[in-house]
């Protein structure tokens, strides 16, 4: 029996949600937006440039979001989500709780030297510090629960005997965390023009050396 040609064809892809359909144009838009204030900053990115940038129409983004800020505070979310998730899969597998602090530090390190959308991030805390920006208090909370992460992880290589109690947990993780902050405003702050001043694998190296030997371990 000879089977009629669209009998072969493949089928039809399956048509998306409404719920699919509304977060790809989500994660373009922001997409759209992190990859601008990392290229030009703060200042460029506009709601009209957002929309045009990520192959939508020039009011999408004013719409999905209602203002700049409101734009900008997802970006933020979204970048601390996707921190989180760098983070995750980073400490996967890694049973003590030294290397698993010393395991967020240099994902975090590789982040703040490669990855655009937290470039982006701190393209925006930057402009946020400078300018007082409306955003500080989605900053504050995305800070603090990173914040809140490290010194978790601290207090369990505590329990573990691999960091020095007298070290306050507290302490260890706000200079840590200000050690990576410093580190990727240092980074977005360097002109693209120019060579990178330091090699990014020897960099990372000899960061959690350092940060080891701080630690204790």
């Amino acid at each position: 029996m000879v089977l009629a040609m669209d009998q072969l064809a493949s089928p039809p892809p399956l048509r998306r949600t409404q719920a699919e359909r509304r977060a790809q144009s989500e994660a373009r838009l922001l997409d759209a937006a992190a990859q601008i204030i990392a290229e030009e900053g703060y200042l460029a990115c506009t709601l009209d440039r957002v929309g045009l940038r990520a192959g939508f129409s020039r009011g999408l983004a004013s719409r999905k979001y209602g203002s700049k800020d409101g734009l900008i505070e997802a970006v933020i979310w979204r970048v601390s989500a996707h921190v989180h998730a760098q983070v995750d899969q980073a400490i996967a597998g890694v049973a003590d709780p030294l290397d698993q602090v010393l395991a967020l530090f240099d994902r975090f390190v590789e982040l703040a030297l490669s990855d655009t959308a937290v470039r982006a991030y701190f393209v925006l805390f930057s402009a946020m510090i400078a300018n007082r920006l409306e955003t500080r208090a989605v900053f504050d909370q995305v800070q603090q629960r990173f914040g809140q992460r490290i010194e978790a992880l601290v207090i369990a290589a505590q329990a573990a005997g691999r960091v020095p109690p007298a070290l306050p947990a507290p302490h260890a993780a706000f200079m840590l965390g200000c050690l990576l902050a410093g580190i990727a405003i240092e980074t977005v702050a360097d002109d693209s023009a120019q060579p990178a001043p330091h090699d990014p694998a020897a960099l990372r190296r000899d960061l959690g050396l350092m940060v080891r030997r701080a630690l204790g371990g």
